[in-house]
């Protein structure tokens, strides 16, 4: 089996931690505690594309309300999200965007930060701490990543999480 086979029969778990991204950002107000004594904030924040592999369908929904209806409804068509753009704070105040894809799990148009050295006094200094502040936004990203393959493989996933989770999909319609 090659690498885009492994991927095809893998890749629903990328499309499912961005749609439990999205409902966790909604029901608690952005608020993830990660390694039981960090809070970070994951708001969804701008476009998200949603599509149906088996009639190909594909519908992209953006503007700053993340109750769109048409990307709720688009759920209960069964179609999954492909691509979301994420706003995430750390401690208050560092503020990163960026769009993760659910196929490779990447992130696309990353923006940091504003970088405190100085590029005239100190390039390569500017450099470490741009190269530093991505690695901070993936290690998160990792952190909630792992916290939900844990609560995914976990019998609260189907007990707790999941009829949760469909009961906010259904209220889509309503939205």
């Amino acid at each position: 089996m090659d690498v885009l086979e492994k991927i095809e029969k893998t890749e629903t778990i990328g499309a499912e931690f961005l749609l439990w991204l999205w409902f966790k950002s909604e029901t608690q107000d952005g608020a993830f505690d990660i390694d039981g004594n960090q809070q970070v904030e994951i708001r969804i924040d701008g476009t998200i594309t949603l599509e149906n592999n088996e009639t190909g369908g594909k519908v992209s929904c953006s503007g700053n309300n993340v109750l769109m209806k048409e990307a709720r409804l688009a759920l209960m068509e069964n179609k999954r999200i492909t691509m979301m753009t994420i706003r995430l704070i750390l401690n208050g105040e560092d503020e990163f965007s960026f769009k993760l894809d659910s196929r490779w799990m990447n992130f696309k148009a990353l923006k940091t930060p504003k970088v405190l050295q100085d590029f005239k006094e100190d390039a390569e200094g500017m450099f470490y701490e741009k190269i530093g502040l991505i690695e901070k936004a993936v290690a998160v990203m990792d952190s909630v990543f792992i916290k939900y393959i844990k609560l995914r493989i976990s019998p609260k996933w189907k007990n707790d999480e999941l009829p949760a989770l469909i009961s906010w999909i259904g209220k889509g319609k309503n939205v």
